[in-house]
């Protein structure tokens, strides 16, 4: 596998703050950029593939017929943890590396239409739990403590909580940060919050508010005499005290200052959760109504901290800012009893939800979530979908990153059964899957499509 030496890389290029440029075409086999007139302009859908060894970049002019293979083809990229396609011009590679900075790059077309590494490689310092693109950038955010102290803290021992985030603009290939305190979000009792998405409506962005407890930076202000239960040994409040009300901070920009914060009580806070990550679960439909789903993550808590809201989705109707009182639907009433893991829109108001296969888990991180449904969001109705798809017993695991157009689903499905990975193209209208495209591979992990023009 090609490897970089990013100190080297470093030093040999000179950017500002954390970016760093330099030309390695040649090396990616990019070729001529044909910057005169021998321009063609070009799709192409482009996926994401690995083998154990590697990560490589295909391109085809289809998502339904071909059988590729990662053998002598495409470009080789370095691991990622998420793709994130803007604009349908360019493909970014995200990379969470834990607690340290994250090396991640980008992809475009040439002017022949073929896949080339852009010329800027960025680091994420400070990792990302949440991510989305918003405008001329692609947005990340995680939580942690920031700088900022309170007047009696005059020791500075216990830093306040926060978000920082760090915005990718696409087109300049530049790198900004911003750190906000989220404490006393929505109210004055000291717990800090994180987001979860990053979502663009009407200009607005819209983020979900998922409330992180006291943690280590808020116990120290006096807040002892909560309920004891909520306390752990170490005197740490690890969880949140409102495991039971979603909130939905609304944003004129992307500066992060005074949101217009909503709520309801009818679910848990909105979002999915496996590990760091939070998974967007704020997803428009086609019309502009704004549909919120909860996982009902909180239900792996304890105590008081334990919600006793199943997965839900309420909506906040196009054109308006408020959750609209006589939408509700419980996701685990109409699937028999299965809580959500993701969701994604597919055309109109259909979305496509990946469940969990168990009904009941101890946690999210070892949780069978190998089924996937069809929600229509303005009747409520709930379809498995099963035909078409291999049994759910040989399915080891889904895309984390499938693709939409057309009004079909293609999500790629990797299976214990000898079979290829293939990308399935899912009908939100009958839930049945036909088998598309297979990768010669060993998992695909995204598909987007990219133009040169």
């Amino acid at each position: 596998m090609k490897k970089k030496n990013l100190f080297a890389f470093l030093m040999a290029c000179v950017f500002i703050s954390v970016f760093t440029a330099c030309d390695d075409d040649d090396e990616l086999g990019g070729g001529n950029d044909g910057n005169g007139d021998d321009k063609i302009e070009v799709e192409q859908y482009v996926i994401a593939a690995a083998s154990k060894e590697a990560v490589y970049l295909l391109q085809t002019d289809n998502l339904d017929t071909d059988n590729l293979t990662i053998e002598g083809a495409g470009i080789e990229a370095e691991s990622s943890t998420a793709w994130v396609f803007h604009s349908n011009k360019y493909a970014y590679r995200l990379m969470y590396n834990q607690g340290s900075a994250g090396t991640g790059s980008s992809y475009e077309l040439n002017d022949q239409g073929k896949l080339k590494e852009r010329d800027i490689l960025f680091e994420i310092r400070n990792r990302f739990t949440t991510y989305g693109p918003f405008g001329k950038y692609i947005i990340t955010a995680a939580s942690g403590a920031t700088d900022n102290f309170d007047a009696e803290d005059t020791g500075r021992e216990y830093p306040k909580y926060g978000v920082t985030f760090t915005y990718l603009d696409v087109e300049a290939q530049t790198l900004a940060t911003k750190t906000v305190v989220t404490e006393n979000m929505v109210d004055d009792n000291g717990e800090y919050y994180t987001v979860s998405g990053i979502v663009d409506v009407n200009g607005k962005l819209f983020t979900a508010l998922c409330p992180q407890g006291y943690s280590k930076y808020g116990i120290w202000k006096g807040h002892e005499d909560i309920e004891t239960g909520f306390i752990t040994e170490d005197g740490v409040i690890s969880a949140t005290l409102h495991p039971n009300k979603v909130w939905v901070a609304i944003y004129n920009g992307t500066d992060f200052e005074n949101p217009k914060i909503i709520k309801d009580d009818r679910i848990s806070f909105a979002t999915s959760r496996y590990r760091s990550q939070f998974y967007q679960t704020i997803v428009p439909d086609a019309t502009g109504n704004v549909y919120v789903f909860s996982a009902s993550n909180a239900r792996t808590y304890e105590g008081a901290q334990k919600t006793d809201k199943p997965s839900g989705v309420v909506r906040i109707n196009a054109g308006t800012e408020e959750f609209d009182q006589d939408y509700y639907c419980n996701i685990e009433e109409v699937s028999g009893g299965y809580p959500l893991f993701k969701v994604w829109h597919i055309s109109e108001d259909y979305y496509l939800l990946q469940m969990y296969a168990q009904q009941d888990y101890e946690s999210t991180s070892n949780a069978d979530t190998r089924r996937l449904a069809i929600f229509k969001a303005a009747t409520k109705d709930f379809q498995w979908v099963d035909a078409g798809l291999p049994s759910k017993g040989v399915i080891t695991s889904f895309g984390s990153s499938p693709y939409f157009e057309n009004g079909r689903a293609y999500m790629p499905v990797v299976t214990t059964d000898g079979a290829q990975p293939t990308i399935y193209i899912i009908d939100p209208a009958t839930a049945t899957a036909t088998r598309g495209i297979t990768i010669t591979s060993n998992s695909i992990s995204a598909i987007g499509k990219l133009r040169n023009y």
